[in-house]
């Protein structure tokens, strides 16, 4: 009989297909990881930016002069709030290491916010927790360059 040049045809669209969906699983899985490494980039981006604006404002806030204890601690809180939705943005993308540091980093802002509000100036009175908020801060960037392997040369 001819059955073999239609189970020949019925195993090469066995092959075809297979391999066509192998082509695409992969395709996808890269695409996936492509976005999700924009995303992290992204949301890392913000939290940065978010925690820069906040130690920008408190500088400020810590030479100016004029303002009341109530309305440095308004400034001081509303600049340390602006760093609440990037942190919670982190906490559903980022791996352990990055947030495990994040959280330190935050802890070391919080301590400058709080040394602002009791009226201290950063320059003057302030080097020990800014040494360590930028301590901190450094940890965190490179914990998240490392996640985004940024640091491989290619």
């Amino acid at each position: 009989m001819t059955w073999l040049p239609l189970l020949g045809t019925l195993l090469g669209a066995v092959i075809a297909l297979g391999s066509a969906l192998l082509v695409e699983g992969r395709r996808e899985r890269r695409e996936d990881r492509i976005e999700r490494r924009k995303a992290k980039q992204e949301v890392y981006a913000r939290y940065l930016a978010a925690h820069a604006e906040m130690r920008t404002q408190l500088r400020v806030l810590s030479v100016a002069s004029g303002l009341t204890d109530e309305e440095r601690g308004y400034r001081a809180f509303t600049a340390y709030a602006a760093c609440y939705a990037p942190r919670y943005e982190l906490a559903v993308l980022a791996p352990e290491p990055v947030l495990s540091l994040a959280r330190d980093f935050d802890r070391c802002a919080r301590d400058l916010r709080d040394l602002i509000i009791e009226g201290a100036n950063v320059q003057t009175h302030g080097g020990e927790h800014m040494r360590k908020y930028l301590d901190a801060l450094q940890l965190v960037h490179m914990a998240m360059r490392e996640d985004l392997n940024a640091n491989v040369e290619g």
